[in-house]
């Protein structure tokens, strides 16, 4: 289950890196950029929500 969580973490960063590149490099309407940006801005709380959870279970194990 956590290599099914590393790989979808990592997917996602790869996604993020793709809309980045998109916005900056590409020339989008102006609802092509909203659409990537919300798109952007749900994963990265998907991807902060992630690290949170992981840095939580860091702090169990090193307070047991």
């Amino acid at each position: 289950m956590a290599e099914s969580k590393k790989i979808n973490f990592e997917e996602k960063i790869k996604r993020l890196d793709e809309i980045v590149d998109s916005i900056s490099n590409k020339s989008l309407s102006l609802d092509e950029s909203l659409l990537l940006y919300e798109e952007g801005n749900k994963i990265i709380k998907e991807l902060e929500k992630t690290l949170k959870e992981a840095q939580e279970n860091i702090k169990e194990v090193i307070e047991k």
